[in-house]
């Protein structure tokens, strides 16, 4: 009977520590778990500040922020040029037509992000890249706000400027009155920066055209879109004529989309970004400035003579 009750004894010791034994592996597994998610936790922050730094577009062809180490990077950086050289001719153009400074400062981003704006929504049907690329906005902003008050000055600058550049040609010529306009060095300057914007905006309206798998001839419409559509915009918000359909000045769509096509083209036969980047801002460059000097200008209909183009219904005569 004793022994009986020693066997049961150490039967009970036996199981109590096999019991305790089993507790203490099942708990390690839920600690091991506890310290995995804590620590994914503690990576969260992390992997959303990762997110958040990236984005929008960045890739080989197009950095997110402007920089010289990479064709992309200042191509970025060119960009960001146009955007404010597009915001300031767009707050000119719209206080010369009387808009107010509310009017003029949205008529320069509209200017400066209307192409791209038009290009994401209607042809590649997705969000305006300015959602993730908000820096844009910022900068039409204030851009056109600065333009708007201090804008008139130098016009006022400018006048005085070709006056006496004026009064000098007439002295070295003898005094014959020349009616073409003086061409100084501010003209010429906005002229560059003007053309710097368009060919980078056609190149990376081409390059959306690209990523978002269309067809070359889309991919070049998207480029000529992005840099002129904002332009068109503007123009019917000051209810001006649209100076790309018109030839009150010298071709202005067509030097973008040959920039456009001649990126897509190089592209095409596999030429490195900097080098398809190289060719297409001199395209683009190359003819807006031969446009400029030679005052190049697509034919239009003599409408003044016989009523062209201007439908007439004539009485018949008795």
């Amino acid at each position: 009977m004793a022994s009986l009750c020693c066997r049961c004894s150490r039967s009970c010791t036996l199981l109590t520590r096999y019991a305790t034994r089993v507790n203490q592996r099942l708990l390690v597994v839920p600690r091991r778990q506890l310290a995995s998610s804590s620590q994914q936790q503690k990576q969260l922050p992390d992997m959303t500040k990762t997110t958040t730094q990236i984005q929008g577009r960045d890739d080989a062809s197009l950095s997110r922020y402007p920089n010289f180490r990479s064709p992309g990077g200042i191509l970025r950086g060119l960009d960001y040029a146009g955007t404010l050289t597009f915001a300031l001719t767009g707050a000119v153009t719209a206080a010369q037509s009387g808009l107010d400074v509310f009017g003029s400062t949205m008529a320069a981003v509209i200017t400066a992000v209307g192409g791209g704006t038009i290009r994401d929504a209607i042809f590649l049907n997705r969000r305006p890249f300015w959602t993730e690329e908000s820096e844009y906005i910022w900068m039409g902003a204030c851009m056109g706000l600065i333009t708007f008050f201090v804008w008139p000055d130098v016009l006022e600058w400018q006048k005085e400027h070709k006056a006496e550049k004026k009064m000098k040609q007439l002295e070295q010529s003898g005094g014959s009155d020349d009616e073409k306009e003086v061409y100084d060095e501010m003209d010429a300057a906005l002229d560059t920066l003007d053309a710097i914007g368009l060919s980078s905006f056609a190149i990376i309206g081409a390059q959306n055209g690209v990523r978002a798998g269309m067809p070359m001839i889309v991919s070049a419409i998207c480029g000529m879109a992005t840099s002129t559509f904002g332009g068109l915009t503007r123009d019917v918000l000051c209810g001006r004529p649209i100076r790309i359909v018109h030839s009150n000045a010298e071709i202005y769509a067509e030097p973008a989309l040959a920039g456009a096509t001649t990126y897509l083209v190089a592209e095409r036969m596999g030429a490195r970004p900097g080098l398809r980047i190289g060719l297409a801002m001199a395209m683009c460059i190359g003819s807006r400035f031969v446009a400029i000097k030679n005052d190049v200008k697509l034919h239009t209909w003599d409408t003044a003579q016989d009523n062209l183009g201007v439908a007439v219904r004539k009485r018949p005569t008795e």
